[in-house]
């Protein structure tokens, strides 16, 4: 028998072993049977505080979803140049994929997923965007604030969020990353693409 837990510690508990269920078995083949098993509760307990697998997942979905917006959003309101901006949110997932692989392997299962489901498709489209806004945002601080050159800002924020999520693949596949080393280079190669040059 497992011991009394707050509700909410009860479904992170849930949801931790859902993630790990899903990234072990894949979704579809994922019953809530074993879900309860990796968390060590029943069945019940799990209907309990989940309807179905499909709100376990979209719940797990919405925190991958909620703790990367928090984070740039913290990133960009807060003090410091645009430039130690993008370099402490560079920082900011390398080692958030680094120390948490699970979050990386959980990732490619949203993308297989969506592949399949049209109503999770359009989540993750809605998820992207809203990381992409927030990404241009801070570029078009660096162009007002003269730091940068002009640029597409739009195109650029989904280019720099299309090299977030390659990097997050490659720690998928357990690519072998010095990440001091990858995030100089990668801020070089995006500071030396944005910096505006005298004229």
């Amino acid at each position: 028998m497992t011991r009394h837990l707050p509700e909410q510690a009860r479904r992170d508990q849930i949801l931790s072993a859902a993630r790990r269920c899903f990234i072990e078995g894949g979704f579809h083949p994922t019953r809530m049977d074993d879900i309860a098993r990796a968390a060590n509760l029943s069945k019940g307990g799990i209907y309990f505080h989940f309807k179905s697998k499909q709100e376990v997942f979209d719940c797990l979905v919405n925190e991958e979803y909620v703790r990367s917006m928090d984070t740039i959003r913290t990133v960009r309101e807060g003090s410091g140049s645009v430039q130690q901006k993008l370099g402490a949110l560079g920082q900011h997932y390398l080692e958030y994929f680094s120390t948490a692989p699970d979050a990386p392997r959980f990732f490619i299962v949203m993308g297989e997923m969506g592949l399949r489901d049209q109503k999770l498709a359009a989540r993750l489209l809605e998820m992207q965007s809203a990381f992409i806004t927030e990404i241009g945002k801070l570029l078009d601080q660096g162009i007002e604030e003269g730091v940068f050159r002009p640029v597409d800002t739009a195109v650029v924020a989904a280019i720099l969020k299309a090299l977030v999520d390659g990097v997050e693949g490659l720690q998928a596949l357990n690519y072998p990353m010095d990440l001091p080393r990858y995030l100089a280079a990668g801020m070089s190669v995006i500071m030396n693409g944005l910096v505006a040059r005298p004229a």
